[in-house]
């Protein structure tokens, strides 16, 4: 099966409307939640968090993508749609900015960009479904040791063998697992202290992804797979 990757390089790399958007910084916002969604975003390098916020100013980080990843897919919506989230920048980053009538241009007249497109979106509901089953049914913890061990997976290893450095907060990762800063913050000494994760401004290392997993398997597997409730 052609990845989405792939079918962007090969379909619309060479799309006159598309931009591309080199060394874009930290912070950078791409969109802003509820604003019109006018184009979509293909991430070549970098990492991009989309992150929800309510009336009474409540936040949530939604997911953090990478490379190879699209943001901004509700401008495949028929009617008039907005973004539901903010996009901003967490990583230097590179993307391809598609207008929304040149990405359903291209969508109608190939068939491989537009099966790699529904498996990716298909993909993307299923990470949200088990956000909610994180939230629901593991604690803090676990929380943290899984995210940690997936955004490792977006990152390339230290040239030192030092492990994998996720340019995140405390307090985005607050937002990303559903906990108080506070609550992480303890919670990610603890795990320090155990030499599961590193420490420093502005960054999380994660020495060993292994680890991590093997660490929160070890949580769930006395209950025999019953992870029990929130603490």
């Amino acid at each position: 099966m052609t990845s989405l990757a792939s079918a962007v390089r090969n379909v619309l790399s060479a799309v006159p409307e598309v931009s591309r958007l080199t060394s874009v910084r930290r912070t950078t916002s791409l969109f802003s939640q509820d604003q019109p969604a006018d184009s979509v975003y293909f991430l070549e390098d970098g990492l991009v968090k989309l992150t929800r916020t309510n009336h009474s100013g409540g936040r949530i980080i939604l997911g953090i993508c990478g490379p190879g990843q699209i943001i901004g897919e509700e401008v495949l919506a028929n009617d008039a749609a907005s973004y539901y989230a903010e996009a901003e920048i967490l990583s230097q980053s590179s993307l391809l900015r598609v207008p929304k009538e040149a990405m359903l241009r291209a969508m109608v007249s190939n068939p491989e960009l537009s099966n790699a497109l529904v498996t990716f979106l298909l993909e993307r509901k299923l990470a949200l479904a088990q956000k909610v089953e994180l939230l629901c049914l593991h604690d803090v913890e676990y929380r943290i040791l899984f995210y940690l061990a997936e955004l490792s997976k977006l990152v390339k290893p230290q040239d030192d063998g030092e492990g994998y450095q996720l340019p995140i907060t405390q307090l985005e990762l607050a937002d990303l697992i559903g906990a108080t800063r506070e609550t992480t913050s303890t919670t990610l000494n603890q795990l320090e202290r155990r030499g599961l994760v590193k420490l420093s401004r502005r960054l999380l290392t994660v020495p060993s992804p292994v680890t991590l997993r093997s660490a929160a398997m070890a949580k769930v597997a006395p209950a025999n797979g019953n992870s029990g409730h929130v603490s």
